[in-house]
């Protein structure tokens, strides 16, 4: 009653503009707790619906990764695939025995660099499919992770057994794709419990390694684990693995050393080189990993991920300034050369960019241990006729390269170092190796000098009448950059080595 009575007092002592500016007070402030009431309740709805979002992505996300793998009695994922194979093992006895065979893909590089991603999801669960209607209880089967397939035995285990079943997945993988009339081999490790592992992940440390083999030896096979294989190629299968996972890490960098014409200072070509930036032993020359790549036959769908790179950046540069008469040589090992319509490969990658075959050249390691196969001199005359250029640098063990130049598919010869090196000290076999650089000028090549570290070197080759050289003398390998700025505008003119070509 006190308090009521203070008020209506106080109200009526109050002047009128001052009521007004209190209810235009009372107003604003519930105008203000209003708006600021439905904010917070729009903004917990938008916080709610992105939770909502959020649960709803990684969902999708979770399924998308844990593709669906079959046994005969039940589906498993990915993530609980190698569980699966563990309770097994929990159960077994003394005595028991199990084979694991993993399974891979040969040339999945290559299928996800040529195919779009919902291709690829086909060709993965269509293997899923095949292993899923060859599976029946007395195994665990499926899809593992990117290339990798399992199949887990838990039958009656001898030789035969091991055998039968690694030519039966082969046949299973081998069989042709419903997807694009695509075709696909698997090289598979085996693997025995408990000798080679007493738990999924180490039976899949060493099947890895006896992929590894299989791939070395040919692919398309199976290749059964053994002890001695820890001592021989432990080093090289991490290696493989780094390699792979350094493609995928953008690790790889692009490398040029130029090719000068000393008559104009001009630089006439570029010889690519891929080194690769290793995050703990820094920039590796190919030497370090091509070997490993060589030796597993991954060279071939790795040549045409580093050539598609090669085409890319000079594409780049055309965008960016002109080019005159400029081509990039590539090397190429003799197993590339063993794959059927290679240069075909090579021709649609040129297409895609929309560069000209005569912009690159493809040099031949070897040439000699290739020129009698047939599949290799094939592609090497269909490079010539796509218009790519062709160079060898294989003189012969007698030097036989000078009686059969005129048959020989390539337009460029190039000196290698090592006979370079002989011409300077005056090696006896000088005269063979001045005699196979007349017969590749009298049949119209073009002399390319490696190795040029000096200018008593560019003299003994400009009286030998060779104008086209590489080496230290000129540049180390440079990185894109560099090469873009010498390609842009030469280091040498005219002039430079004047007092060396006279």
């Amino acid at each position: 009653m006190n308090i009521l009575y203070t008020l209506e007092q106080t109200v009526g002592q109050a002047k009128p503009y001052e009521i007004v500016v209190a209810i235009l007070i009372v107003v604003i402030s519930t105008a203000a707790l209003f708006f600021l009431y439905r904010n917070v309740i729009n903004h917990l709805r938008m916080e709610r619906k992105e939770r909502q979002a959020i649960n709803k992505e990684t969902k999708a996300i979770k399924e998308k990764k844990e593709f669906k793998l079959f046994s005969k009695n039940k589906i498993v994922t990915s993530s609980n695939l190698k569980d699966r194979i563990n309770e097994d093992i929990k159960q077994t006895k003394e005595g028991d025995l199990r084979i694991l065979y993993s399974i891979d893909i040969d040339d999945f590089r290559q299928l996800v660099e040529k195919y779009d991603q919902k291709t690829i999801d086909k060709i993965t669960s269509e293997m899923d499919k095949r292993l899923n209607k060859f599976s029946d209880q007395k195994n665990i089967s499926g899809h593992l992770e990117k290339d990798k397939f399992l199949y887990y035995y838990m039958g009656q285990v001898n030789n035969e057994v091991i055998a039968q079943l690694g030519d039966q997945l082969l046949s299973v993988v081998n069989e042709p794709l419903k997807v694009d009339d695509i075709s696909v081999t698997a090289s598979i490790g085996v693997v025995v419990f408990p000798y080679d592992g007493i738990d999924a992940d180490g039976l899949l440390k060493n099947a890895d390694l006896a992929v590894y083999v299989a791939k070395k030896e040919g692919k398309a096979r199976y290749h059964l684990y053994s002890q001695d294989l820890i001592e021989k190629e432990r080093f090289n299968i991490s290696y493989y693995e780094e390699i792979k996972n350094a493609i995928d890490n953008e690790e790889f960098l692009l490398y040029y050393q130029p090719i000068v014409d000393v008559k104009t200072g001009k630089i006439i070509g570029l010889e690519s080189l891929l080194r690769w930036q290793h995050p703990e032993m820094g920039i590796l020359p190919p030497g370090k990993f091509l070997n490993v790549m060589d030796l597993t036959g991954d060279i071939t769908w790795f040549g045409l991920w580093g050539f598609e790179r090669v085409v890319k950046k000079y594409s780049d540069w055309l965008k960016e300034f002109r080019i005159r008469q400029l081509f990039i040589s590539i090397n190429l090992s003799p197993k590339q050369l063993y794959i059927d319509d290679l240069a075909r490969k090579f021709y649609d990658l040129t297409s895609k960019y929309g560069m000209k075959p005569d912009n690159f050249a493809f040099e031949v390691l070897d040439y000699f241990s290739i020129n009698k196969n047939h599949v290799a001199m094939t592609n090497l005359h269909e490079f010539r006729k796509y218009g790519f250029r062709v160079a060898i640098d294989d003189n012969g063990d007698n030097f036989e390269l000078a009686d059969h130049m005129q048959d020989v598919a390539a337009n460029i010869y190039k000196i290698p170092r090592n006979d370079l090196l002989m011409v300077m000290d005056n090696d006896p076999l000088s005269e063979d190796i001045y005699r196979v650089v007349k017969a590749a000028k009298d049949n119209h090549k073009i002399v390319i000098a490696e190795g040029v570290e000096n200018t008593e070197m560019i003299k003994k080759m400009s009286e030998w009448g060779v104008r086209f050289m590489q080496g230290f003398y000129f540049s180390q390998p440079v990185d894109v950059d560099t090469a873009k700025e010498m390609v842009r505008k030469s280091p040498w003119n005219m002039d430079t080595f004047d007092e060396y070509t006279k």
